[in-house]
């Protein structure tokens, strides 16, 4: 099948060129993946769109995935040629054997919430509750490539414009499905395959920053389980009132914040968002190769008699060494290194922004506390240069609201103050942040500097907004906790194996039990809520017809859908759902405004100029349905257009 040999070829080509990279060969698996996968789709994209847009062809993903496949597999060659380099294979049965459990369990949660199943003789597309929503948005986009060729690119809920939504995961997924494999095994592999590397890249980031192998597994672990108070108060009411059938049945989030019954701050948004997973694994890379410039710090001679006298003359060499010396503003002979760095964090923009922008500002804390700061200069001068360049490129800045920075404190807390502030974070994740300002006073200057890196998104997220919808901050945040958890990890390993006694033993399983309960009981409620799901008809009259009739240049004006037959069809639509083009900086009110008085005036005139005006090819109708709680009606539209379909209660109105 051509979407294996893609896989097996993108993997090859990312192997042989982490074949450098300082860990062994499950580290080098996870990082070829991330790196296969970046560099392949992006020779599939610029390819088949220059195929198209440039040179008119038709069938230009077929010039792409040749061109891809090809390229990848002279790179690899050459690399096999050239540098005959060996991985070491320094690794356990218990390593593999974590690896292995983990994948299959990443895999299976992916399957869980999205698949394809047979019910009553038709084969239908299940999403779990919980991911629906956000599937909307990304299904169309993969729709848009695998069914069509959405080049020059717009996004499929506010069709006409351009796109400012990161949308390559996506692209590779539609891609995989254009060349055979189903919808479900296409997104679902690549989603598994990239949230896995980015697991085995964090659990070996753990293991070289706290010697313990126990601390890459916590690290881990930690990532599905949050902290919170929350399920602490569901278990001690369970407890009171005995309904116990209650508490394991649960189907809503938990939480005391804004937004928590969303889902918003545990490992389900890592099946809704599975282009993160990607993200962070392009970022564990970077963060790989910088992190070792901060371990000098803990080799820091400091003299003087008493506390005080020596704070300062620790403070006074680390000051001259960052500030003062001379390998502080020079470049590395390494520098070529960073450079490349700079070149993968620059491609990542337009997989997901918001972790190149968490990973700049970790490798600006590390720039702080490092020498040889010029490299992380390079690294973040050609990601910016990319990431300028793809944002000119895709994005429209006369049409909605492109990408900006403004200054807006105190993210979703309920008073926007310091206070507020404090008090919002506590009610979120419990004793985490506590912890952290703990661990920043109690352990060793290098994780001192790490800490104090990893802590920068947070502080971002709650200061900065770069889209209308600032709840997306909780992205920065999420991240950040990501990696503080290995310092979390690294008490608790401390507590129970170098100190000895029942009373440190039993504060590690305290620890690890307050940072976790919560989270665990949210994969529950993942598991119980997602037995519920939405299904779509793969075998659609209405998809169908829209997919074959429908062009991608079309604009199609429908209800406010979500996830229905019409958006996996992959096409166009005016206005589909708003809150997804309105999060991602579009005009959705002028347009819902339009798609009003097309369904609901009864001026010809109006209608018809408007429809024009829009762009407007085709119209969808459903009796009875509404707008925005407007009522709706084709009286005057089946005066003015012809039907082209109609099945049961879905008409379609072909306008020009």
């Amino acid at each position: 099948m051509p979407a294996i040999a893609f896989l097996v070829v993108s993997f090859l080509c990312g192997f042989e060129i982490t074949k450098r990279m300082k860990v062994n060969i499950w580290g080098r698996i996870a990082a070829g993946i991330g790196i296969g996968y970046l560099i392949s789709g992006w020779i599939v994209y610029i390819v088949s769109y220059f195929s198209k847009v440039v040179l008119g062809l038709t069938h230009p993903k077929v010039y792409g995935n040749i061109a891809s496949i090809a390229i990848m597999l002279l790179i690899a060659f050459l690399l096999i040629a050239k540098d005959k380099t060996k991985t070491s294979l320094n690794t356990t049965k218990k390593e593999s054997a974590f690896f292995i459990v983990l994948f299959v369990f990443i895999l299976w949660t992916m399957f869980y919430v999205f698949h394809v199943t047979t019910e009553n003789g038709k084969e239908l597309i299940k999403s779990g509750v919980t991911i629906f929503s956000d599937f909307a948005p990304h299904t169309a986009m993969i729709r848009s490539f695998s069914l069509h060729d959405n080049f020059p690119t717009q996004y499929p809920h506010y069709g006409g414009a351009d796109v400012k939504y990161h949308f390559m995961f996506q692209f590779l997924a539609g891609n995989l499905e254009y060349l055979g494999l189903r919808i479900d095994w296409a997104f679902n592999w690549i989603s598994a395959t990239s949230l896995w590397s980015f697991l085995v890249l964090l659990y070996f980031i753990a293991k070289k920053v706290t010697g313990y192998v126990a601390a890459g597994v916590i690290t881990v672990f930690m990532f599905f389980c949050r902290s919170s108070f929350a399920a602490l108060d569901k278990i001690v009411n369970a407890l009171a009132d005995g309904r116990w059938s209650d508490f394991f049945n649960n189907s809503q989030f938990i939480g005391y914040t804004n937004h928590e019954d969303w889902g918003l701050w545990n490992y389900n948004v890592f099946l809704n968002q599975r282009h993160l997973g990607f993200g962070l694994l392009i970022a564990a890379i970077a963060i790989m190769y910088f992190i070792d410039r901060l371990e000098w710090l803990d080799d820091i001679e400091v003299n003087g008699e008493g506390r005080l006298s020596r704070l300062k003359s620790g403070c006074m060499i680390v000051g001259k060494h960052i500030v003062a010396s001379k390998d502080a503003w020079t470049i590395s002979p390494s520098w070529k290194t960073a450079a490349v760095v700079g070149l993968m964090l620059g491609a990542l923009s337009f997989w997901n922004g918001a972790v190149v922008v968490a990973t700049l500002l970790i490798l600006f804390g590390f720039a702080v506390w490092s020498d040889h700061k010029l490299d992380y200069a390079v690294t973040a001068v050609i990601t910016l240069i990319l990431t300028f360049i793809q944002t000119n490129f895709f994005m429209d800045k006369s049409v909605g609201q492109s990408i900006g920075v403004t200054y807006q404190f105190g993210f979703l807390a309920d008073e926007l103050t310091m206070p507020g502030v404090i008090t919002y974070l506590i009610k979120l994740a419990g004793i985490y942040f506590i912890g952290v300002v703990v661990l920043m006073l109690v352990l060793r200057p290098s994780f001192k500097a790490m800490i104090f890196s990893f802590i920068l998104p947070v502080i971002f997220a709650f200061t900065v907004s770069m889209t209308p919808d600032i709840a997306v901050n909780h992205k920065y945040v999420i991240i950040a906790t990501i990696f503080l958890n290995i310092f979390f990890a690294y008490a608790i390993v401390r507590l129970w194996k170098d100190w000895h006694g029942i009373l440190t033993k039993c504060i590690a399983v305290i620890l690890i039990v307050l940072l976790t309960v919560t989270g665990a009981y949210d994969l529950l409620t993942i598991y119980n809520s997602d037995k519920n799901a939405v299904g779509i008809d793969l075998d659609s009259k209405l998809t169908g017809w829209l997919k074959d009739n429908v062009k991608e240049t079309d604009l199609v004006l429908t209800g406010e859908d979500s996830m229905s037959e019409t958006t996996f069809a992959g096409i166009m639509l005016y206005n589909g759902w708003p809150y997804y083009a309105w999060s991602a900086g579009y005009d959705t009110e002028t347009r819902a405004h339009n798609a009003i008085t097309i369904y609901g005036s009864d001026n010809k005139e109006e209608i018809e100029n408007l429809v024009k005006c829009e762009g407007i090819t085709y119209i969808v109708y459903t009796d009875g349905m509404t707008y925005e709680d407007n009522p709706c009606s084709d009286k005057v539209i089946k005066q003015l257009y012809d039907c082209v379909f109609e099945d049961g209660s879905i008409k379609i109105y072909k306008t020009f």
